[in-house]
């Protein structure tokens, strides 16, 4: 076959070709409402000022991260005890609505409600957006009961983890503080799967891995693991994030629609943490940047087949 017009074939022949590789992967949309968390709050049972924090974080589609963190402090010796908790449960959903407010609104990729007269907190994804984790720091001593709106945790692919820190980690104040307690002090740690019997556990005077082993033992699907579930990130003007202290007690495959933890050790905190499954950041757009030495080596052919063939031509 003939080529009737070289100089057109060198030219239109990289662009078409361009336009094959730079054509943006099918778009896969996640669904709102998909991911979802549930956080049932209930009165402090600390009474000094304890915080509780939590932080949202969620991937634009085949993009990129973006986070949340609304936070809170509480002591319930200055909360009515006759209170059903529900001006806990507002004023922690009105934190992490300011503090979505840091972001540009086309990158607030969750909603965050809260029902009228009830101590439910709900998180979910928008179109377009996935949750891909969220963290809950207790040092309130509050119990949380935590569920994927009558969704199965394994089923739904969520993970779960369940990490236990000190309270003088974020309360130790060098020079006001008299001594940073290196140990759990007296109370329980309960844990209640499915509203069944809840697993109790002494926590007097122990470590807090010493504490994660004996929930790694008599809890369900659980293990001990040396690897943080969700990666910590520190703030450089606050004490709410701090690193991993090295343990934490995981639960992959856990077969369960809520779990519910309870702690009464003043000296103990907890950092629920929940992976969602993330399944569109493999989903990528292709770099220009990458296709042009693509190009240009297609030019370069081109132009020497075109070449090849003028100089080869008969007379």
């Amino acid at each position: 076959m003939k080529l009737s017009n070289p100089l057109h074939l060198s030219v239109t022949a990289p662009l078409l070709l361009s336009g094959m590789l730079c054509q943006p992967a099918l778009a896969v949309t996640s669904v709102a409402g998909q991911d979802q968390l549930r956080i049932h709050t209930s009165l402090p049972k600390k009474a000094s000022d304890s915080l509780f924090s939590y932080t949202t974080e969620w991937r634009v589609d085949s993009g990129d991260l973006y986070r949340a963190t609304g936070l809170g402090f509480f002591n319930a010796a200055k909360i009515d005890a006759s209170s059903d908790g529900t001006l806990i449960t507002k004023k922690l959903f009105n934190a992490l609505k300011d503090g979505l407010m840091h972001l540009e609104p086309i990158w607030r990729g969750i909603t965050i409600n809260n029902p009228e007269n009830q101590t439910l907190l709900s998180i979910a994804n928008k179109d377009g957006y996935s949750l891909t984790s969220v963290t809950v720091r207790d040092y309130t001593n509050q119990s949380l009961k935590y569920d994927l709106a009558d969704k199965n945790f394994s089923a739904s692919g969520v993970q779960i983890a369940l990490d236990l820190v000190l309270a003088a980690d974020v309360e130790y104040i060098e020079g006001f503080t008299t001594k940073k307690s290196s140990t759990a002090s007296e109370g329980e740690i309960l844990i209640t799967v499915n509203d069944q019997q809840p697993i109790t556990i002494k926590t007097d005077g122990k470590t807090t891995r010493a504490l994660e082993e004996e929930i790694a033992k008599q809890l369900a699907s659980s293990q001990l693991s040396q690897t943080a579930l969700v990666s910590s990130f520190v703030s450089f003007y606050d004490k709410n994030n701090k690193p991993f202290d090295g343990s934490e007690v995981q639960l992959s495959n856990f077969a369960a629609n809520s779990i519910t933890i309870d702690i009464t050790d003043p000296n103990l905190g907890i950092l629920t943490k929940f992976k969602f499954k993330d399944e569109n950041s493999t989903v990528k757009v292709n770099d220009p940047l990458f296709l042009f030495p693509i190009l240009l080596l297609t030019t370069m052919l081109i132009g020497c087949y075109i070449w090849f063939r003028k100089t080869n031509k008969p007379e």
